[in-house]
């Protein structure tokens, strides 16, 4: 049985506002989805201050909690309190943590967005042993309590089923969308000397910059890079682009909340990743018209990229520098309009909107 209330109550809880693809999609989901026939209101576990996104459209609670882990009591009595009809959260270890507060409130439909390819993370996450046996233990029972968990991609619906022990009814797929903030650009960017390249995303192994910066240490033509993002790897990317001899050639911006013009501005966007969600800077460089060389990986590329027409999907740093050449060399192929065609149409901001907003309802009147 859900709650009486006379509109229907949503609330959206994230780890933190600071930069990064989920936060920017719950943000844009809880100031976006129709007031008409919503009440949002945004919980931020963490802190005002880290805000990296305009959020002057939704209500918002800062529960000033430096630790998911250590919110759980915060966010059992908030739930308690406000009675919400859903409560949707982002990121895995929060979904978790949701899951055990759902067993208290099981008037409420929770539901959890998935982020990343779970199993193809765990290279990266430097647990081993009872500890991950332990972990994962925690994560099953707490994943047990959502009611529905929305995937990004296919990629990461065949993982939470196959691998992650999640029954294949529980999850709908659901692709990021692309803000109406990113518009095709009118024209290529004129060449001046050097073509631009760029990377948008968080400086950690997972991303991959180690490998685009050896790709580029063997590309000929003159060259700006442009990385925008910041994190722990940013020391180790600087000290292979000093030994390779590309300091010169790249500009380092840790957050800008002007990517839009700096994707318009580039010729090509690099992504090194060897594990993603559904990447938003991916969809964003192909939405104003800039192709992408992208590796091929779990997490939804395969599902964006369309070879020769927005880019290309690769297997290896040899075949990377070749389709980098044949784009460079043949920039006038790739109209903007082409480019960002297919990508506009399946990932609008309306289209996506609408399949959360349908969600929302079917789960609501299904729990009535």
């Amino acid at each position: 049985m859900k709650y009486k209330t006379t509109v229907l109550k949503i609330l959206f809880i994230i780890p933190s506002l600071s930069a990064g693809g989920a936060e920017k999609v719950m943000s844009f989901l809880a100031q976006n989805i129709s007031s008409k026939k919503f009440k949002t209101k945004l919980v931020v576990i963490g802190f005002e201050k880290d805000n990296a996104y305009d959020i002057s459209d939704v209500e918002t609670v800062y529960l000033n909690n430096a630790s998911v882990g250590k919110a759980f009591l915060p966010l059992l009595k908030l739930v308690h309190s406000e009675k919400p009809n859903v409560v949707l959260s982002s990121l895995s270890h929060l979904n978790a943590i949701m899951g055990y507060v759902s067993y208290f409130n099981p008037k409420t439909i929770f539901i959890g967005r998935q982020t990343i390819v779970q199993s193809a993370q765990k290279n990266f996450t430097g647990r081993t042993g009872f500890k991950t046996k332990l972990f994962n233990f925690a994560y099953y029972l707490g994943y047990k309590g959502l009611d529905k968990l929305i995937s990004q991609s296919s990629d990461m619906k065949n993982d939470l089923v196959q691998n992650q022990g999640v029954n294949d009814e529980k999850v709908v797929t659901i692709n990021n969308p692309v803000s109406q903030n990113f518009k095709v650009k009118d024209k290529i960017p004129e060449i001046n000397n050097s073509y631009q390249f760029i990377t948008v995303g968080r400086l950690t192994e997972k991303k991959g910059h180690i490998r685009i910066l050896n790709i580029l240490s063997k590309f000929k033509s003159p060259f700006n890079y442009t990385i925008i993002g910041d994190g722990q790897e940013k020391a180790n990317i600087e000290e292979l682009a000093k030994k390779l001899n590309l300091n010169d050639k790249i500009t380092y911006i840790p957050f800008t909340d002007k990517v839009n013009i700096y994707l318009t501005n580039s010729h090509v966007y690099l992504q090194g990743s060897f594990v993603e969600g559904f990447p938003n800077a991916l969809i964003e460089s192909i939405s104003v018209g800039t192709p992408a060389i992208v590796f091929n990986a779990p997490g939804g590329m395969n599902e964006i990229m369309i070879n020769g027409e927005n880019g290309y999907l690769v297997d290896n740093e040899e075949m990377f520098s070749e389709k980098l050449e044949i784009i460079v060399n043949n920039l006038k192929d790739y109209a903007p309009i082409k480019v960002s065609a297919e990508v506009r149409r399946k990932y609008s901001s309306t289209q996506i909107l609408s399949q959360y907003e349908n969600l929302f309802e079917s789960l609501i009147t299904n729990n009535s």
